[in-house]
């Protein structure tokens, strides 16, 4: 199955170094400006995309609107594709953070949070479920993934890819 995975773009919160996880932030005027030349990117692949599948927080969803109005294809939301849950680290400087946990290896279970494995498993059982769903057309379509930089980071690591920066995107083949 084909995927492209993107990012959400910009909000607030990203562009004072926030960690956002679960809190539903919308994007501010720059990420509209960079969702839509992120939807022109893609639409230059000259791919055939069959939908958007977005996480249901409100930062993907803006983003994910741009890019389904761009590129006519539907969107649906799906909670795994949620960033990791920080808990208590949520609204805290990132680079606070980044002292003690990297996107490779944390754990935020101990401050009501998620760990790398949760995270990890929600979005590979996504994957897992767009890909049977597919059925025939999983090799001649691609699915467009919005969601947000430690779940889709984690789950690039997990596959031996890089990881991806706002306003990239990473092509994957996902094996059924």
């Amino acid at each position: 199955m084909k995927f492209i995975l993107t990012r959400h773009c910009e909000t607030d919160w990203n562009k004072q170094g926030l960690l956002q996880g679960w809190t539903d932030i919308g994007i501010n005027e720059a990420g509209w400006v960079q969702a839509e030349e992120l939807a022109k990117n893609l639409a230059q692949l000259k791919f055939k995309f069959n939908k958007v599948v977005s996480s249901d927080l409100k930062r993907s969803v803006e983003t994910a609107s741009v890019l389904s109005s761009y590129l006519k294809i539907p969107v649906l939301q799906d909670r795994r594709l949620r960033e990791c849950g920080f808990g208590e680290f949520e609204g805290k400087p990132r680079e606070k953070v980044s002292e003690k946990y990297s996107e490779v290896s944390y754990d935020f279970e101990p401050f009501g949070g998620e760990s790398r494995d949760q995270v990890l498993r929600r979005h590979l059982a996504l994957l897992d479920d767009l890909s049977f769903d597919q059925g025939e057309e999983k090799d001649q379509n691609y699915t467009l993934l919005v969601g947000h930089g430690t779940g889709l980071n984690t789950v690039l690591h997990h596959l031996k890819k890089g990881p991806l920066l706002r306003g990239e995107y990473a092509l994957i083949d996902y094996p059924v």
